[in-house]
């Protein structure tokens, strides 16, 4: 699972968009046009398990929740659907009400 890979995420406030990880040695590290990701993650055979904080860099950049400024630990659980492809789903920690879908692909 370790590479550079491109995620496309949306919420089910109605909002979606696009981003860039590179995991390596159990950690993610990236980010999308206004929030940075920082996190760790676990795989199990196919499945694994991330926690990532996603911290705003623009101000009034608003996320995929439609959020303005707030820092945010995202809680996925996916599963690789092949070796170059992956699917997750989740919320922010403390936040059920708000869910995401992520579709990952690896690029290198």
């Amino acid at each position: 699972m370790e590479g550079l890979w491109t995620v496309e995420f949306g919420s089910n406030v109605g909002m979606f968009g696009g981003g860039v990880v590179v995991l390596a040695n159990g950690k993610v590290m990236g980010g999308d046009g206004g929030y940075f990701y920082l996190g760790e993650f676990k795989l199990n055979a196919r499945h694994f398990h991330a926690s990532i904080k996603v911290s705003p860099f623009i101000e009034g950049y608003e996320s995929v929740f439609k959020t303005l400024g707030q820092t945010l630990t995202l809680e996925l659980v996916g599963s690789m659907t092949d070796e170059t492809h992956a699917v997750a789903q989740g919320h922010p920690a403390g936040r059920p009400d708000l869910r995401l879908g992520v579709k990952m692909t690896k690029r290198s």
